[in-house]
């Protein structure tokens, strides 16, 4: 109220697009969606092929704070379930990122087919408790 924080509204696909965008290096990118809506307020339109879209700008961060299922002494991560969705992008949009994990093993002892976001991404680990999906812990 005091116009101390700026809200912006974004689709949530549009949200990690631009947060994959800025841990790419990537300067921006046009999307249809949110054309005609409040999402496009102050933004660049542009037409491209007959279609209208909105230019998006990436998003990076300070701090990523994600959650995985397992991390090596490298930083190397596996997730599970749905927490594979946004993280791996996160990790590589912030400038320091801490990964909470509920196990940590000897560097080599994952399989390198299930690592999902590489060590060189991850800034810190914090070994936090164990997830029970029935609440039994």
């Amino acid at each position: 109220m005091a116009g101390e924080v700026e809200v912006e509204i974004v689709p949530m696909g549009t949200f990690i697009e631009r947060i994959r965008a800025g841990g790419a290096g990537i300067g921006g990118f046009y999307t249809p969606t949110g054309i005609g809506t409040v999402v496009a307020e102050g933004k660049e339109e542009r037409t491209i092929n007959g279609k209208r879209y909105l230019l998006e700008m990436p998003l990076t961060a300070d701090f990523a704070f994600i959650k995985a299922y397992k991390a090596d002494t490298m930083g190397n991560l596996i997730y599970r379930g749905s927490a594979r969705n946004f993280n791996p992008m996160m990790a590589t949009a912030a400038r320091v990122t801490i990964a909470d994990v509920e196990e940590i093993v000897e560097a080599g002892e994952l399989d390198p087919e299930a690592i999902i976001t590489p060590g060189i991404f991850v800034d810190r680990i914090v070994k936090g408790p164990k997830y029970d999906p029935d609440g039994l812990d």
